[in-house]
């Protein structure tokens, strides 16, 4: 395969898949791994892509992973709020990775001694420009995500106890409770629960109703869930009748209002 043609053919695998890796593309283009990153580089130095460990990023998808603020929702902005209202002056906290919780950090830049602990490099990246102690844990990176996993997670010599953790999850049900979509995930977050005085849930209206792939804890376990104001009421009652406090965005938004 001429070089022209393997490079028409490694953008329309990007142009579909978003993301791409080495070993891969070896494979199905039958050459070297090391023809593969020359060729990544030159559609790098084209504007096509951005490398990554091992592989590569449509430049377009790149740009929207590698920003740490998100694209402006104000739901998600509002729940954000909410998380930084219980953040309280000398507290450590931690903050997963997710969409709602890499906002948190612009709202509680003006709060004292407050150190985050994360498992996510773009939420570190925004705490570092706002000036925020922050420690990351170890572990490797899960896919595309810019968040951290897996079994050197954390050094286990050292003792770390926080005051609150707020987790970010891809589902709330009923019937399985709190759920994320990798494993990896999932044992990082059963971690952050076992080294927090208190955990706290954070998702959007959006995400209850939906059973994920792994359990972080039943849905009666957690005592306080952070989300917007369109959460099913089959789940405000349930929340209600097991001593769960739930904070919507407006409750909060109102008390600012009056203030």
């Amino acid at each position: 395969m001429l070089v022209a043609e393997r490079l028409k053919k490694i953008k329309e695998i990007l142009l579909q898949k978003k993301h791409v890796n080495v070993a891969t593309l070896a494979e199905l283009l039958n050459v070297s791994e090391v023809t593969i990153r020359r060729d990544l580089d030159k559609l790098e130095s084209e504007g096509f892509l951005i490398k990554t460990y091992g592989g590569a990023i449509l430049k377009e998808e790149a740009t929207k992973l590698l920003s740490p603020i998100i694209e402006e929702n104000s739901e998600k902005e509002a729940i954000a709020k909410v998380c930084s209202y219980m953040i309280e002056d000398n507290q450590a906290i931690i903050l997963t990775g997710g969409n709602i919780c890499r906002l948190v950090p612009k709202y509680i830049k003006d709060k004292k001694n407050v150190i985050v602990l994360t498992n996510d490099l773009l939420l570190a990246l925004e705490c570092g420009k706002l000036s925020i102690q922050t420690i990351v844990t170890g572990g490797y990176l899960i896919g595309n995500t810019f968040m951290l996993a897996g079994p050197m997670l954390v050094n286990p010599n050292m003792d770390i106890f926080v005051d609150k953790a707020f987790i970010e999850v891809d589902g709330v049900s009923l019937e399985r409770g709190f759920t994320v979509n990798n494993v990896e995930f999932a044992n990082a977050y059963k971690y952050f629960k076992s080294i927090s005085k208190e955990t706290i849930i954070v998702a959007d209206s959006s995400k209850f109703d939906k059973i994920s792939l792994f359990q972080i804890a039943k849905v009666d376990e957690i005592k306080k869930v952070i989300s917007d104001t369109n959460v099913p009421d089959e789940y405000k009652s349930f929340f209600f009748e097991n001593g769960t406090q739930i904070f919507c965005s407006f409750d909060f938004s109102d008390l600012e209002r009056e203030v």
